[in-house]
């Protein structure tokens, strides 16, 4: 009978820095990056004030969408939230029985 090792990285294939998918990491920069061009064109401030108000409002956003839901991709969870919002039934049993 032959015997295989599984290497201990094995489940780390197709992700960045063994933690992030890729998939997460593109929403992460499509999300991110429109908020840091605003920041940097609408606000009157200096360099340093427009640097830190990014970072105030990106790093949450990004970390959230580098995370996901339950290990989804935002896109995804927002897919299936939609398919399910659409194909919802109303429950009209009351328990009784005729």
């Amino acid at each position: 009978m032959n015997e295989f090792y599984i290497p201990a990285n094995f489940e780390e294939g197709g992700k960045i820095m063994g933690v992030f998918v890729v998939r997460n990491i593109i929403e992460a920069g499509i999300i991110s990056l429109p908020i840091i061009y605003l920041v940097f064109l609408l606000l009157p401030l200096g360099l340093t004030w427009k640097i830190i108000v990014s970072a105030i409002f990106v790093i949450p956003i990004g970390g959230f969408a580098l995370i996901g839901i339950n290990d989804d991709p935002l896109s995804l969870f927002v897919k299936n939230w939609w398919r399910w919002l659409r194909n919802r039934k109303i429950i009209e049993y009351r328990g009784e029985v005729k």
